[in-house]
């Protein structure tokens, strides 16, 4: 038996809210909200009441923004930070949330100007009119509504910014993030009282996951200096479409990263109808939940002698090109059952990846509270996610803080899959394919 090497991706994503834009630029205070069923009925009451956003001009704009560009640069920010994290963590099993990132990124981007916004631009593929952005990021973010309303999968996203009670807020960036982001607001006392502001965020956080994301901000974190915490939460549960049987569990040998096998269980099925694709150096299968929205792409190297799977992490268009060419195959597989949680400090990636002002005293925040007084200090993910026979479970929370300065082929045989060797998950929406959690499962534990 041959050592080989196995890439599995899953990407998840999804679509959300809308509103109406700016109001004044005079700060506004801030409204305190706690119940979380009570923000979610209020804004269901606003969507039902508001129009569609005005398109921009076209003929001050005659290059309309494309919803679709937009998530296919997020796809390939997406993938090129996930290579990194891959790299840091190459004998590790880890998770990693790119919804949850650019979800909190994007409500931090609606408060950033000049330099700052130009940076985040270029590394997020966020459009630099406010107008373009807005517009077309609720296009996308609405599309989570799919996953809200669809009965057949456990879905829940969040967006909060959690306050300093003395900060003033700008009524323009208070409207735009409840508009645009389906955020709320909630005032917090980071000056007197840090550690209750952090257990408060860590509850939420917890609430928001089913659980499954505790402590998201480690104790000591936030100072008397933090303003802002800008935080996202995102939880999904869903079934297989065709589900393992456990009776059919075979214990066999898993070649690690490390190059030492490891007895380990693999979930084992034959089914027509799956979506695969052969590549030069890879295999791809793509496996369905009972929800349509939703499906787990995995990517198998064909090299026996992988040496590094961060090697074969798709980039955006490497990854459109396997989306766009999948097809329909029999296909026998055998798939490790794994649960793993994932931590990260995002920010010295960012700074790498030209994401640098922000960080610093040189970074501009204006649109937030009028003044160029706040900077990124910090950028903290956490995530959960497990397979098993009976489907999928992924939860992930991420917390961006803020601190002053002062066809298909036919077929005789299966196709087959084994997935005995380090592969990379993506979970993914089907109405954009952007990765919602990403990871690699590379030593059985």
């Amino acid at each position: 038996m041959y050592s080989r090497k196995i890439i599995a991706i899953l990407v998840l994503s999804g679509f959300y809210f809308f509103i109406n834009s700016c109001r004044t630029l005079e700060p506004a205070p801030v409204e305190v909200v706690e119940d979380t069923e009570q923000i979610a009925e209020e804004v269901h009451d606003r969507l039902e009441a508001v129009q569609q956003p005005r398109e921009p001009d076209t003929a001050l704009r005659p290059k309309p923004y494309d919803t679709y560009d937009m998530t296919h640069k997020m796809t390939g920010f997406s993938f090129k930070l996930f290579e990194k994290l891959s790299k840091q963590h190459a004998l590790q099993n880890i998770s990693f949330s790119p919804v949850s990132l650019n979800m909190a990124l994007a409500l931090t981007y609606s408060g950033a100007m000049s330099e700052t916004r130009e940076e985040m631009a270029r590394l997020t593929g966020f459009d630099l009119d406010a107008d373009l952005f807005h517009t077309n990021y609720f296009k996308y973010f609405s599309g989570f509504g799919l996953l809200e309303a669809d009965t057949l999968l456990d879905f829940n996203l969040a967006n909060r910014v959690f306050v300093e009670q003395t900060y003033p807020i700008l009524d323009r960036f208070l409207n735009d993030v409840q508009t645009y982001h389906g955020g709320a607001f909630e005032q917090m006392d980071f000056v007197g009282n840090p550690r209750q502001a952090e257990q408060r965020i860590n509850q939420w956080a917890e609430e928001m996951t089913r659980d499954r994301i505790k402590n998201l901000i480690p104790e000591g974190t936030l100072d008397q200096l933090t303003r802002m915490v800008l935080a996202n939460a995102i939880y999904i549960k869903s079934a297989w479409r065709h589900p393992f049987e456990e009776e059919k569990n075979i214990d066999k040998e898993f070649y690690a990263i490390d190059g030492h096998p490891r007895q380990t269980e693999f979930m084992t099925q034959r089914e027509s109808r799956i979506p695969y694709l052969e590549l030069d150096d890879i295999k791809v299968m793509q496996l369905p939940y009972t929800s349509p929205h939703l499906s787990l792409l995995i990517i198998l190297p064909k090299d026996r002698n992988v040496v590094e799977i961060a090697d074969y992490i798709p980039d955006a268009d490497r990854y459109k090109e396997i989306i766009e060419n999948i097809r329909p195959e029999e296909v026998y597989m055998e798939i490790p059952k794994f649960k793993l949680e994932s931590q990260f400090s995002l920010s010295d990636h960012l700074k790498e990846m030209g994401m640098e002002k922000a960080f610093d005293e040189r970074a501009d925040f204006s649109r937030i509270g009028g003044q160029r007084d706040l900077f990124i200090s910090a950028i903290l993910q956490k995530v959960f996610f497990e397979i098993d026979e009976e489907g999928t479970e992924a939860a992930a929370a991420t917390a961006v803080i803020v601190t002053t300065t002062a066809l298909i082929p036919e077929v005789e045989e299966p196709k087959e899959f084994i997935a005995d060797r380090p592969f990379i998950f993506i979970l993914k929406e089907n109405q954009f394919n952007t990765p919602l959690f990403t990871g690699q499962f590379v030593i059985p534990e």
